[in-house]
């Protein structure tokens, strides 16, 4: 009997600082976005892959869809996919896809932070999709990547997507 009432007590102290723990959507999204900036701020990773004339980093554990071209590349890693769309015809610093957003969804954004450096343009933002998930797009120039994430990974998201986005070189 004894036993019975400390399960009972120590199953809810531990609920509790389990919650307590996890990293709420606030927080994964404010370091999603300082970890953004900072991979927007700094060098692009070299590209490791190619889809006809686009070259650009996947990270390790991501595949490459076959369904891909190379206006539309379809990624996916274990539980998620992600899509980059390539325009050519926009330059570094287009505005284009923000633009978009903001006339699109702009009720709808959650955060959003927008970039310059060196004549570049980008921003990355975050939107409800659904219970517990969130649409995240992230942007550079004429190049956009989003998905749909879980709210454990959105600060995750934000860094790897980023770093994608920043590695896009197209040959022209």
């Amino acid at each position: 009997m004894n036993r019975s009432w400390l399960r009972i007590l120590i199953a809810p102290l531990v609920m509790i600082s389990l919650v307590g723990c996890s990293a709420s959507v606030e927080n994964q999204t404010e370091d999603g976005i300082q970890e953004a900036k900072e991979v927007f701020q700094g060098d692009s990773i070299k590209p490791n892959e190619q889809v006809e004339s686009v070259q650009f980093y996947v990270p390790g554990g991501f595949a490459i869809k076959e369904e891909s071209d190379e206006s539309n590349i379809v990624l996916s890693d274990d539980h998620d996919s992600f899509v980059l769309f390539i325009n050519p015809n926009e330059k570094a610093d287009s505005q284009l896809f923000y633009d978009l957003l903001l006339a699109e969804k702009k009720d709808m954004i959650l955060a959003e932070q927008t970039f310059e450096q060196n004549g570049r343009f980008g921003f990355v933002a975050l939107l409800p999709s659904g219970e517990e998930h969130y649409e995240i797009i992230v942007s550079s120039g004429g190049y956009k990547l989003s998905t749909i994430s879980d709210e454990n990974k959105i600060a995750d998201n934000m860094q790897q997507m980023m770093e994608i986005i920043r590695s896009v070189k197209v040959e022209k």
